[in-house]
């Protein structure tokens, strides 16, 4: 697609943000990239993307509005809960919306949120037979308003009544293949311990997304967005999980312990109960969230990656190497 546009974007440098960003590259080589960079460690990486650098962090607001007033898309892969980056990133595509009311089409904003929000109970235990469906009008305005991320979401959701810009969501759950989410996180508990602690009985529910699938949702929603064939009315309409097959915490947590054990790296094989008082980094290996994308599959989002329980033997693997990589130094 030889489309031209210029796109800012935020949070390059993380695991989703890293990801999205080589993938939109990938789709749309003409289009101008900007991204916003921190350390000035990263600025080469970054650039041999064929990106723009724009240095600066998500507390330089006033920098950040002037950049999203200069472009036609902001993708935000980094804070899902900074209200204040929010407000300026789209008070910054309203001036260009504003700006441009002749234009052929409105500024965009892709915003990363994730299923946090459907978070309960941090007990481990199974709660519930609710399943939110991003199809399902009622099922998203029904998010409680003191949710994780849910300021932020409405905040966004709330700046399309103005008609200045296409505000889009997308919430992904728990994110797999070498990266730095909840499974990652029970892994180097596990290491630190030298044993696998899961919170309660571990019969709570979430589900998993490879982030190449992921990806490529990011990918389909920014060609929705830029064909101008997107004729909802409705604010919520535009809102999409990023989810795929439901795991229980439990069976991860087994098959964690197992594949440690074998290797040494831990007592024993298994997995023991705990509180989540006594390590609240596991929070979300212990709370239920359940949903389903069927708005995102009705864009033709499919999903080819490998399993979550495929993936946890090369998970230990490269924790464990990383691990002693740092040890060594």
């Amino acid at each position: 697609m030889a489309q031209q546009f210029s796109l800012f974007f935020l949070g390059v440098t993380g695991y989703i943000g890293g990801s999205v960003l080589v993938e939109l590259k990938n789709r749309y080589p003409y289009a101008q990239f900007t991204a916003l960079v921190r350390n000035s460690k990263d600025i080469a990486a970054v650039q041999a993307l064929g990106v723009q650098i724009v240095q600066g962090s998500h507390s330089d607001l006033d920098l950040i509005r002037k950049i999203a007033s200069e472009h036609d898309v902001v993708v935000n892969c980094g804070n899902s809960d900074d209200l204040p980056l929010t407000k300026v990133i789209l008070a910054g595509l309203e001036s260009r919306g504003q700006a441009r009311l002749d234009a052929s089409r409105r500024p965009i904003l892709i915003h990363t949120s994730g299923t946090g929000l459907l978070e309960n109970e941090r007990d481990g235990a199974f709660h519930s037979d609710k399943i939110y469906d991003d199809n399902n009008l009622d099922d998203i305005k029904s998010i409680r308003v003191d949710a994780q991320h849910r300021d932020v979401d409405l905040e966004i959701l709330s700046a399309s009544k103005a008609g200045l810009i296409e505000p889009y969501i997308i919430a992904p759950c728990t994110v797999y293949s070498k990266g730095r989410g909840p499974v990652n996180t029970m892994i180097r508990v596990a290491l630190r311990r030298k044993e696998l602690v899961q919170v309660g009985p571990g019969t709570n529910l979430w589900n998993a997304v490879h982030i190449d699938d992921l990806t490529n949702l990011y990918g389909l929603l920014l060609d929705q967005a830029l064909s101008g064939k997107d004729k909802s009315t409705d604010p919520f309409e535009r809102f999409y999980w990023g989810s795929g097959d439901e795991y229980v915490w439990g069976d991860v947590a087994r098959e964690l312990a197992r594949l440690l054990y074998a290797r040494g790296a831990i007592q024993s094989e298994t997995p023991r109960i705990i509180k989540i008082e006594e390590e609240p980094s596991l929070e979300p290996t212990a709370t239920n969230s359940r949903s389903v994308s069927t708005r995102a599959i009705a864009l033709g989002w499919t999903r080819s990656g490998t399993s979550l329980f495929e993936t946890l033997p090369q998970e230990v693997e490269w924790t464990l190497a990383e691990v002693e990589a740092k040890v060594s130094k």
